[in-house]
């Protein structure tokens, strides 16, 4: 009767000891969980805005857009003929696009950062802030500022940033010629070397081929 009771004590204290023993390893285990990385958990952050659209054709991810439009993280918003759109970020700041002008936008860690797709060249102009390039080349643009570049062109703002992006070249007059226009010109200037060439295929050709008519 003793030694049964004896082996009972000894089977509860072993089971005893073994859920102890598993209820520690479970908190260890809890406790010493990996945690999301920064660059999922907090890396991306709310890239939230607002479209004010001045003129023209305004599309927002293909769609076209009105003032009051919602911008949100990987927005590709894109502007035609004579258009020009604004950007608000709130807090994180303000993009400024003109006509014929596409960018994609986002916001990593408190940073408005754009990718363009012009096609040719486009025209960066920092307003506030600070604009930093980071493709085609590295360089910082500071307010009041502008530089064109080969598109596509990469760029990163910090809070509080005003840009103003533009596709083509400016040239005098305020003339701002895109891709669109110059192929235009290049057709309208192929036009006009074949229609020279066609005027002096239908001029006097009877004197062609003949020898010359002495003074004699």
């Amino acid at each position: 009767m003793n030694l049964s009771v004896r082996n009972l004590k000894v089977l509860l204290s072993l089971m005893l000891a073994l859920t102890v023993t598993s209820l520690f390893s479970l908190r260890v285990y809890a406790a010493s969980e990996p945690k999301a990385p920064i660059s999922e958990a907090t890396g991306m952050q709310d890239c939230t805005g607002t479209l004010t659209v001045k003129s023209g054709n305004v599309k927002l991810n293909g769609n076209t857009a009105q003032t009051g439009a919602t911008v949100m993280n990987g927005s590709i918003i894109s502007t035609g003929d004579n258009g020009n759109v604004i950007i608000d970020l709130g807090a994180l700041g303000k993009i400024e696009l003109g006509h014929h002008t596409t960018v994609t936008v986002d916001c990593t860690t408190g940073t408005i950062h754009g990718r363009t797709t012009c096609g040719g060249k486009v025209r960066i102009e920092d307003r506030a802030g600070q604009v930093n390039v980071t493709v085609p080349k590295v360089e910082t643009i500071l307010p009041g500022k502008h530089e064109t570049y080969d598109d596509p062109a990469e760029f990163t703002a910090p809070v509080g940033s005003s840009i103003m992006i533009e596709c083509g070249s400016r040239k005098a007059g305020a003339l701002l010629i895109g891709p669109g226009l110059l192929g235009l010109l290049a057709l309208l200037g192929v036009g006009a070397a074949v229609a020279a060439g066609v005027a002096a295929g239908n001029g006097d050709t009877s004197s062609v081929g003949r020898p010359p008519v002495s003074g004699a």
